[in-house]
């Protein structure tokens, strides 16, 4: 039977959560929670099972806190860019924490499946459907574009590639939003509706590419 623990079980995912942040998860094992609480490894197994459990009450926290800065998001106006900003500010001052929850690679996941997953979906459609007086489709096209535009960003960002201030992000999103809400507005054309050819040498030339329906683009 292991020893009494001298931390409660909050105490010991807090503890976690900081060698996550610190070097990832694969730093939470028992030697360096033990380290961090000060305590023998075996201590740890009185409040779980095992290894596997810690990780996975450290990957609730990291939702519970990218929550927090979500909410923050949708207080703002309007909330939709609110959402987008704190989504990347959660890539850029906890970057260990969103790679665990936004960039482990996923099977047979589609790109909406990936974006309802993320928590929030139905809250940041009801908050653009009211703040741009527009329709769920819409907000549903709007949003879907903008959480592309923000995950890029918010991958650069936690993985060093390049650097944003908030005031940056802040302006580009109020481009790209404003950007979406017009071509949501605007008639399609064949420069939208175009893929390349499969099995093509691309030229660069509208010729290297067919429309959506399988027709050559003339």
């Amino acid at each position: 039977m292991p020893p009494k623990p001298k931390f409660t079980k909050e105490e010991l995912i807090q503890a976690a959560l900081e060698l996550t942040r610190e070097g990832g998860l694969e730093m939470v094992v028992a030697r360096n929670l033990g380290q961090k609480l000060e305590t023998a490894p075996s201590t740890i197994f009185t409040h779980f099972d095992s290894v596997e459990e810690i990780r996975l009450a450290v990957i609730e926290a990291a939702r519970e806190l990218y929550s927090r800065y979500v909410e923050e998001g949708l207080r703002m106006v309007p909330p939709m860019k609110g959402f987008a900003v704190q989504y990347i500010r959660f890539a850029m001052e906890e970057s260990n924490l969103y790679s665990i929850l936004f960039m482990n690679k996923r099977k047979e996941f589609k790109y909406v499946d990936f974006i309802i997953d993320e928590g929030h979906y139905e809250k940041v459609i009801a908050a653009a459907e009211e703040s741009f007086s527009i329709n769920r489709e819409q907000a549903e096209f709007v949003y879907h574009n903008m959480w592309a535009y923000a995950h890029g960003i918010a991958v650069m960002s936690a993985t060093g590639v390049c650097n944003f201030s908030v005031e940056e992000v802040s302006k580009m999103l109020g481009m790209a939003c404003r950007s979406f809400l017009i071509g949501m507005r605007m008639p399609r054309d064949e420069r939208e509706s175009t893929v390349p050819k499969a099995g093509g040498i691309m030229k660069g030339d509208i010729g290297s590419y067919v429309a959506i329906d399988g027709n050559v683009v003339k």
